[in-house]
C-alpha cells in the first residue's frame, strides 16, 4: 500500500498572485489579467477549479501545510474536462513549491478530458509555510481542477 499523503494545500486557501510575486511572470498576458472568483475560479467539492472562459491567466498560491524533506513524494491529482478552442492552441500548466517548478506540462487543445496523477520525488527541503504555486494559461473554454496535493514519505 502506498503511504498516506499529508495535505500540502487546502482547496479553499488559494489566493491570486500579483505580477510582482509571480514566478511565471514571463507568461503573463500583455493585457490585464482577468480572473475573478465565481467566473474564473471557484472552490468545488472536488477541489479548486479554474474556468478559463472567465480567466485569461491563472496564478494562485498558498502557504504549504506540511514540511517537505528530500526524498518525499509530492503527490498531486489534477484533471481537466475536454479541451476546446476555436483554433488549435496549447495550455501550459505548472506546479511550483517556493522557487522550484516541480511539474509542468504543455497540453494540446483541442484534446480529450484527462487526469494527471503526479508523483514527484522531492530533491529539496521546504518548511511548512513555503509558498505553493498553481499556474495555468490556455485559450478557449476549459475547466481544470486541482483535486489534491500532498506529501508522502517515499518508502
Amino acid at each position: 500500500a502506498k503511504p498516506k499523503a499529508t495535505p500540502l494545500v487546502e482547496k479553499d486557501a488559494w489566493a491570486p498572485v500579483d505580477a510582482a510575486n509571480d514566478p511565471f511572470a514571463g507568461h503573463r498576458p500583455a493585457a490585464e489579467v482577468d480572473c475573478r472568483r465565481g467566473l474564473g475560479w471557484l472552490v468545488e467539492d472536488q477541489g479548486f477549479e479554474i474556468r478559463t472562459l472567465g480567466c485569461n491567466y491563472a496564478m494562485f498560491s498558498q502557504p504549504s501545510r506540511a514540511p517537505i524533506a528530500p526524498g518525499d513524494l509530492v503527490v498531486t491529482m489534477l484533471y481537466h474536462f475536454d479541451l476546446v478552442a476555436a483554433e488549435p492552441a496549447t495550455a501550459h500548466v505548472a506546479l511550483a513549491i517556493g522557487e522550484r517548478v516541480i511539474w509542468e506540462k504543455t497540453v494540446e487543445i483541442p484534446g480529450r478530458a484527462n487526469v494527471f496523477n503526479i508523483e514527484v520525488p522531492a530533491d529539496f527541503s521546504a518548511p511548512a509555510g513555503t509558498p505553493v504555486y498553481f499556474h495555468l494559461h490556455n485559450h478557449g473554454r476549459n475547466n481544470w481542477t486541482l483535486a489534491s496535493m500532498g506529501v508522502a514519505p517515499n518508502e
